[in-house]
């Protein structure tokens, strides 16, 4: 038997709690505060997604502490707490890296919050664009060959990827002129997906896109993870809702399975 919940349903129903306690599985919305999804997740046992990394990673800074965490291959990297501290790091200790490198703000997507610096008057330049108060990075550039690889993970089972080609520009952003390539580079695709997986399973993350670059024949170097990533390479809207529901529709069977078994 299933039951549906609004998403505006009080959590503090007994009838409800009860539901939630004894449920096999729960399935959440992705759009959830933080507040209801850990109420929701101390009454049930089992879940899907899980959403803890969206609400405890959210900014670039916070994704560059994880992969620091588990050891995962990514952009050298300096954080900062703001446009002060990072410009009295300028002026006290100066620049020990080679030019180009990337300056970053915590948030914003498509590439609108992320600027190539060639020279140190390009710090100043940039700096304004991002609130001066939002944390900051400065990373190493990353020679990528004008392509970055996205992964779109759902669940454990599914994944879907293409590389967004820039065209030699700096940004490969889709939304900024990049082109989709499903098909180039296979080997590297499926090399991209595997590392996301492997990330997905120890940061407990089901439903994520992840950027990725290909410098040499190592490891790829993991950029970002975007819990709100775009739809164009998915098929639009539509194809990443059927993504979503066919993630789903896995979680569950697997968890009857388990239940059966029990």
């Amino acid at each position: 038997m299933e039951e549906n919940l609004s998403v505006f349903q009080s959590l503090d129903v007994p009838e409800v709690r009860r539901l939630l306690k004894e449920a096999a599985g729960v399935v959440i919305p992705r759009y959830i505060l933080p507040s209801r999804y850990e109420t929701i997740i101390k009454l049930a046992k089992h879940w899907f997604p899980h959403l803890r990394a969206k609400h405890v990673y959210e900014g670039k800074t916070r994704q560059i502490m994880l992969f620091r965490e588990l050891s995962i291959r990514h952009p050298e990297s300096l954080l900062f707490e703001g446009c002060a501290e990072l410009l009295r790091y300028f002026n006290d200790e100066g620049m020990h890296w080679e030019y180009p490198l990337v300056l970053k703000g915590d948030l914003g997507g498509g590439g609108s919050a992320v600027f190539p610096i060639y020279c140190r008057e390009d710090v100043s330049r940039h700096i304004g664009k991002i609130p001066s108060d939002q944390p900051m990075l400065l990373q190493r550039w990353v020679e990528h060959g004008g392509r970055d690889l996205r992964v779109v993970t759902y669940g454990q089972d599914l994944a879907v990827s293409y590389f967004r080609v820039g065209g030699g520009q700096f940004y490969n952003n889709v939304c900024r002129g990049g082109r989709m390539d499903h098909d180039g580079w296979p080997e590297q695709q499926a090399k991209g997906i595997e590392a996301s997986q492997a990330l997905c399973r120890r940061a407990r993350i089901d439903i994520a896109g992840f950027d990725l670059m290909f410098p040499d024949e190592g490891e790829p170097v993991f950029v970002e993870i975007n819990f709100n990533f775009g739809r164009k390479g998915l098929g639009g809207l539509a194809g990443h809702r059927k993504y979503e529901l066919e993630a789903v529709r896995k979680w569950r069977e697997r968890r009857l399975r388990e239940l059966s078994s029990e």
